[in-house]
């Protein structure tokens, strides 16, 4: 139990390094906000529409729309501009609760890790570094990648990145720890 406990508080750390790494030190996923110097404009307008907190598609239908309209509305709009928009009123970048949600995320996914690796048989470093990075995969592949076959989202090989890098780690040093 105690190796579990070692192996999750330690894995967690480096998975939530990682994190830190790829999204703020080297900021791998830069593309994914990128700087306009119209953003005080662009902010202003959109505040000014007294839109409800969430997530926007531009151009999205209305929900009671009729199939056949549905069509001809998409159609109409083929080969034009589109938007993606995430809307919050509020600007709040405390980092503490955040930080420490991510941390806690972090040891619970890698006390999971463990707990596969304990139902391995014979388990080589090979195989812990295949299984965990597997597990990075499908998380990329399941998550990022179709996010990325239907929205473009333009940080896509930060995420490859993200879903191979801290697993291969994370697979080496478990191993150390079964």
């Amino acid at each position: 139990m105690k190796k579990h406990l070692l192996f999750g508080l330690i894995g967690g750390i480096l998975l939530f390094v990682w994190q830190f790494l790829s999204n703020a030190a080297l900021d791998f996923h830069s593309d994914f906000h990128k700087y306009t110097d119209k953003q005080d404009t662009i902010t202003s307008f959109i505040e000014s529409l007294n839109l409800e907190e969430g997530s926007y598609m531009m151009p999205m239908y209305p929900p009671n729309m009729e199939r056949a309209e549905i069509e001809k509305y998409m159609n109409n709009k083929m080969g034009k501009p589109w938007i993606i928009m995430q809307y919050h009123k509020n600007w709040n970048m405390g980092m503490a609760m955040p930080m420490l949600r991510g941390l806690i995320t972090d040891i619970i996914v890698v006390l999971m890790l463990f707990y596969i690796f304990t139902q391995i048989k014979d388990i080589t470093t090979t195989k812990a570094i295949v299984v965990s990075t597997f597990i990075g995969l499908i998380g990329f592949m399941s998550i990022s990648y179709l996010n990325f076959i239907w929205y473009q989202t333009p940080d896509i090989m930060a995420c490859l990145l993200d879903g191979i890098a801290p697993w291969v780690l994370l697979g080496w040093v478990g191993k150390k720890f079964v």
